[in-house]
């Protein structure tokens, strides 16, 4: 490995969606695809009008904006059902992320995953790529009642690698998550996704912006080798 940040770690912290797992593409399109298989025809600022919504939420606006005749609970269960076909069926991991974990595991370097999606799609989608031997630990943010918008599923990553957060290295794709991490005192690998081209502060996309406090960067995992 050629940076001086990843030679010195203790314990890598991995996000999955984004970072390891090719999957924002999905979460872009999955409202979509949800109000597609019961009838309807989404309109282009869907995604635009949910993606800030939790589940409760995205569920109340097909209600109220596309009429669908269905109570929140019972489409929250559709949603979580399309949604987990995804994970244990068609979602890859991004280019280089298998190569750089076997590097860290090689090289006896702990890795956590710590992600906000739910345990058993993480689970199963980890499972069914055949990487879940590759992390210590796998934490979610469900598990400790948290969102990453907090430090602290960074902090117990750290803590079960017996690790500080200097001496770890949190790798993301979102700019919340990386910033949360930076200002809790960790080392950040931003990687790039397509999605890091949105502007949610604009007038900078979330990738310019990233890059202004991240301690490194990469497009691909491969490129840290």
């Amino acid at each position: 490995m050629k940076n001086s940040i990843l030679d010195k770690m203790k314990c890598a912290i991995f996000d999955m969606d984004g970072t390891i797992l090719d999957s924002m593409p999905m979460w872009h399109t999955i409202a979509d695809t949800y109000l597609e298989s019961i009838g309807k025809n989404p309109r282009e600022d869907l995604w635009d009008n949910v993606k800030r919504l939790n589940m409760i939420e995205t569920a109340r606006y097909f209600i109220d904006e596309y009429d669908v005749k269905k109570s929140i609970e019972e489409i929250g269960i559709e949603v979580k059902e399309l949604i987990m076909k995804f994970y244990g069926s068609s979602l890859q991991l991004k280019d280089g992320a298998r190569d750089f974990l076997e590097e860290l595991n090689r090289r006896e370097i702990s890795c956590v995953l710590a992600t906000a999606t739910e345990r058993s799609c993480t689970i199963a989608c980890m499972k069914r790529l055949d990487c879940d031997k590759y992390f210590k630990e796998i934490i979610t943010c469900l598990d400790l009642n948290t969102s990453k918008s907090s430090p602290l599923i960074f902090e117990e990553s750290a803590r079960r690698c017996g690790a500080k957060p200097e001496e770890a290295v949190v790798f993301e794709d979102a700019l919340h998550a990386l910033r949360t991490a930076h200002k809790a005192g960790f080392k950040t690998c931003a990687v790039y996704d397509q999605s890091s081209e949105e502007r949610t502060e604009p007038p900078q996309t979330d990738w310019e912006r990233i890059l202004e406090f991240t301690d490194m960067s990469c497009m691909n995992l491969r490129e840290l080798i």
